[in-house]
């Protein structure tokens, strides 16, 4: 049996041993995808000094991120009080974040059972819900939430993210916009809303709005003695780009600053201090054209990921449709002594273990397997981390050539990259390096996919060789790599045999 499942027999005999969750207490934990720190709520009042103490500081140590700790306190003191709504939620809010979905789950309907009319449980238990994929469970409870209580904002915030998950991105942005006219000062509702607009293709007004994520507590912001660029004209100062976030963005927006140099930077757009904005910036100087990354002294500052806002025009397509990046000259990688079959293609599986919605992007190697028989097809790995043993762990390491383990910059995957027919990914970096040096290539998106692949199209106005294969089960990739098969047969025919 599994935690807080042992309970369930004799809840409905005691209910008068129940401490009741007040409605507008910080039992709600808000955004699940995005926010770092959750404020368990404690409120004992009427226990003794002890137990308080230890209340306390089982919450401390939630907020300071010492999850296995603060289970432990949880776990203790449930052992003491079996019947607080208040420990089941904090608890379930503690397993949650540690990836423990069931037990969460467990522990949220546990404080339901002894207080069933609290909008903050049901709101908290949708949260859970979402986050294990079940999203449509998790509707049910943010409608009961916003039932319970109308006014509830943070009821009609979790809403709105579940139903863009859904797709339904304008009941989204309705309930959304609820949430901030009943809190006006909710920073993350108005950055949601820019999300969703993304989502939904209005890039201008999208990018525009998502500058507000800056004031943000979790969005890093790093200080600069130069002031920040608003994109007026710099006449002839340098200006230094950082990356903001993660790799991906770096390789994505870095089309800006060559975009953009000529014309507005004066050839002097210098990416920040992380070594992947370093490479994404050599890959994207044409060749021949030389120049000193981060030299000489910096006037301005920008984040890459505000180029879009900042420079505007037509968004998806600065700089042109041909590629922006581009393999380096002599690269170390070479594919050629291996046999040249008809079609070359690189694959890769496996989010880096610790990202965000790694469960939902990642695709089992298993599925690869069916493919990776196929005599005129040749196989390479691009697969970096601890997943390059799901190679050997599935008997595969003689139909799929292991390149992965020899790639330790943007540099060296470009090289590889270049060297292939066609690139079939998950969302990651490698995606954006491939498609942005105009490779073909094919993302695999599960059933909420990230926002700048926008919502039911096949294709990328970001990229013109980027195809898109998107799940419509959460979960089941078996129709994804159906249709991936027959897209293979398909292009066999049109690969000129060497």
């Amino acid at each position: 049996m599994g935690i807080g499942c042992k309970l369930s027999v004799s809840l409905r005999l005691r209910r008068k041993e129940q401490r009741t969750v007040k409605d507008n207490s910080a039992l709600d934990d808000g955004d699940v995808a995005i926010a770092s720190a959750e404020q368990p709520h404690v409120l004992f009042r009427n226990e003794d000094e002890s137990f308080q103490q230890q209340v306390r500081l089982a919450a401390a140590a939630q907020r300071a991120g010492r999850l296995e700790e603060a289970i432990s306190a949880y776990l203790r003191l449930l052992a003491v009080k079996p019947y607080n709504a208040e420990l089941h939620n904090n608890l379930g809010v503690a397993l949650r974040l540690m990836g423990k979905l069931d037990a969460a789950i467990a522990h949220h309907r546990q404080s339901l059972e002894l207080d069933p009319d609290n909008a903050a449980l049901h709101s908290n238990l949708g949260n859970a819900l979402r986050v294990a994929s079940r999203t449509r469970e998790a509707v049910r409870h943010h409608l009961q939430a916003v039932s319970l209580k109308p006014d509830y904002a943070e009821g009609f915030f979790n809403l709105g993210l579940c139903l863009r998950d859904l797709g339904r991105s304008d009941e989204a942005l309705a309930c959304l916009s609820r949430a901030l006219t009943l809190s006006p000062q909710n920073k993350r509702a108005r950055v949601e809303i820019a999300i969703t607009r993304l989502a939904q293709g209005d890039l201008a007004r999208g990018f525009d709005e998502y500058e507000l994520r800056k004031q943000l507590d979790d969005v890093p912001a790093p200080e600069f003695r130069q002031p920040a660029w608003t994109g007026d004209d710099p006449k002839g100062k340098r200006i230094l780009l950082y990356p903001e976030q993660g790799l991906a963005d770096v390789l994505m927006f870095v089309r800006y600053a060559r975009a953009e140099a000529p014309r507005r930077l004066g050839h002097r757009a210098v990416p920040g201090a992380a070594q992947g904005a370093a490479d994404a910036a050599r890959l994207s100087r044409r060749r021949g054209r030389r120049g000193r990354a981060a030299a000489g002294v910096r006037d301005l500052h920008a984040s890459l990921l505000s180029l879009p806002h900042l420079c505007g025009g037509d968004l998806p397509m600065a700089g042109g449709s041909e590629p922006y990046l581009l393999p380096p000259e002599r690269g170390r990688i070479k594919l050629g002594r291996l046999p040249r079959a008809k079609l070359r293609v690189g694959i890769y599986w496996a989010a880096m273990p610790g990202q965000a919605l790694d469960r939902q992007r990642s695709v089992p190697f298993p599925h690869f397997m069916a493919l990776a028989g196929d005599p005129e097809i040749l196989f390479f790995s691009l697969q970096g981390g601890a997943h390059q043993k799901d190679i050997q762990a599935h008997g595969a390491s003689g139909l799929v050539h292991d390149v992965g383990r020899g790639i330790f910059d943007f540099a060296e995957a470009a090289s590889a990259l270049e060297q292939l027919d066609l690139l079939v990914t998950i969302d990651a970096p490698i995606a954006h390096l491939g498609a942005g040096m105009g490779m073909p290539t094919w993302l695999l998106l599960p059933t909420v996919p990230d926002w700048r692949w926008q919502q039911g199209r096949g294709d990328s106005p970001w990229y013109p060789s980027l195809r898109l294969f998107r799940q419509t089960t959460s979960g089941d990739w078996d129709p994804v790599f159906a249709q991936l098969a027959a897209e293979l047969e398909r292009l066999k025919v049109t690969i000129p045999r060497a």
